[in-house]
């Protein structure tokens, strides 16, 4: 937790001072971009923690009925609950051998049990699997029943939902491949908007609510001198524009090319998240999706662009 909100407070910190320095410029391109940098910045380091830690834990549960397993064959040798700990310290279990000796090291310093297994599942607290699996241990254990049986059946069950996980990440891969194929459908359709229907938009006479535009004008003529709210989208895609070198604000395709370049990112960052929750069950595990979506997709459309294939 105090790793957590040290990443947080580190990238507020780094994100006002860009946002700051952004406004200092008065240049309408480097703020943006600054503010686009920051929205990375505050974002990025967080969902990365977040991210690894969900790696971690499953790394944890992984290991875990391991640990269970030599601990009820440890006890079924004649050794208490407490001498099995300290005996089963001395194995490896991957990322889990260092939490499993720091329980060991709390036991030399005769700190009870009881306390030892709170400190653990609050370390663990992120994995409900083994934060459950400590308050049936620490249960059977005060009550004085057959632990070492108890162990190995939440062994046995830990394993099994594992198991049940990895198989449904499996079939659920049809649906992750199905995601990237809607998002790069989508940035194609995208780019042939641009390419065919823009040019015709633009020699339409096109009516909104501040009036009628006439032949080949930009949409947002009539917002460059008004303040009426009806413009604040002229304003946001304008910026957008100026900002990834899109065309000035008064080139007619510069607003049709910011938002659809806006809506790539919002489509490849939710996209992603998405196919993470599909897959893993967890928004956290679609980052690395968003990643590949985000910036493959605005990778493709701002090249596509530069060469002026459409």
């Amino acid at each position: 937790m105090r790793t957590e909100k040290l990443i947080l407070s580190i990238s507020i910190g780094i994100f006002a001072v860009l946002v700051v320095i952004g406004v200092l410029t008065g240049s309408t391109a480097i703020a943006i971009n600054l503010l686009f940098l920051g929205v990375l910045v505050l974002t990025f380091p967080y969902s990365a923690y977040k991210f690894l830690r969900f790696k971690k834990i499953r790394s944890y549960e992984k290991e875990f009925p391991n640990f269970l397993r030599d601990l009820a064959e440890a006890q079924r040798a004649g050794l208490t609950f407490v001498q099995a700990i300290q005996n089963v310290a001395k194995s490896e279990y991957g990322v889990l051998t260092a939490e499993i000796r720091k329980i060991e090291n709390q036991l030399s310093w005769n700190v009870p049990i009881e306390s030892v297994l709170k400190k653990f599942a609050e370390r663990m607290s992120d994995s409900k699997i083994i934060v459950r699996s400590v308050m049936i241990i620490d249960q059977s254990n005060k009550s004085g029943g057959n632990i070492e049986e108890t162990m190995d059946s939440l062994a046995g069950n830990i394993e099994s939902l594992r198991d049940v996980q990895e198989e449904k990440s499996f079939l659920l891969n049809q649906q992750v491949l199905m995601m990237y194929a809607i998002f790069f459908i989508f940035l194609g359709i995208t780019l042939a908007l641009i390419r065919f229907l823009v040019p015709l938009l633009q020699t339409q006479g096109l009516t909104g609510a501040l009036g009628t535009l006439s032949a080949s004008t930009n949409p947002c003529t009539l917002c460059e001198t008004s303040t009426d709210p009806a413009c604040f989208g002229c304003a946001a895609f304008g910026s957008v524009a100026v900002g990834f070198d899109l065309g000035s604000q008064d080139d007619p395709g510069s607003y049709y090319k910011a938002l659809f370049l806006s809506m790539i990112l919002v489509q490849g960052i939710f996209t992603g998240f998405i196919a993470g929750q599909i897959s893993s069950d967890s928004i956290v595990a679609g980052l690395k999706h968003s990643l590949v979506m985000l910036f493959s997709g605005v990778s493709i459309f701002v090249i596509v662009l530069k060469l002026g294939i459409v």
